[in-house]
């Protein structure tokens, strides 16, 4: 491989059937213009910025791809304070979702899901403040 190409492989998985991609990302100006004149060709793969996957009441539930944890900023409700927690990504319907419910990303942790699990979460029932899900796995 030259030192003017990267391959990044992209996989998405539906089902059990993994499909990949692969993308030349070329490192230098001229091949970036290269590549530019070629964008209008190519097909949206997935729309990567999150969006909060909110599950209102009991019974309401979401099926989608796990694709692991990432952190969000978020404001403390009581003390104004700006403070960092994990979150669940999801892969649903080619968007990427986040949902930072605590008993929710404690049960991913706890079960260590591993990434391309496809799941499916329902929301059960809230204690005091904290929502209970349950979560499936899919095969």
């Amino acid at each position: 491989m030259s030192n003017t190409e990267n391959t990044q492989e992209i996989a998405v998985a539906a089902n059990t059937e993994i499909a990949v991609a692969e993308q030349q990302l070329p490192t230098n100006f001229a091949d970036l213009l290269e590549a530019s004149a070629n964008v209008g060709k190519l097909k949206e793969v997935v729309t990567l910025t999150n969006a909060y996957v909110e599950l209102e009441k009991p019974s309401d539930s979401f099926k989608g791809i796990f694709v692991g944890f990432i952190q969000m900023s978020v404001t403390d409700k009581v003390t104004g304070e700006l403070r960092q927690m994990d979150a669940a990504q999801f892969l649903i319907d080619k968007k990427m979702f986040i949902n930072g419910g605590v008993n929710l990303v404690s049960q991913f942790k706890r079960s260590n899901v591993p990434s391309g699990t496809a799941v499916k979460v329902t929301y059960l029932r809230k204690d005091g403040n904290v929502k209970v899900y349950e979560l499936t796995l899919l095969g």
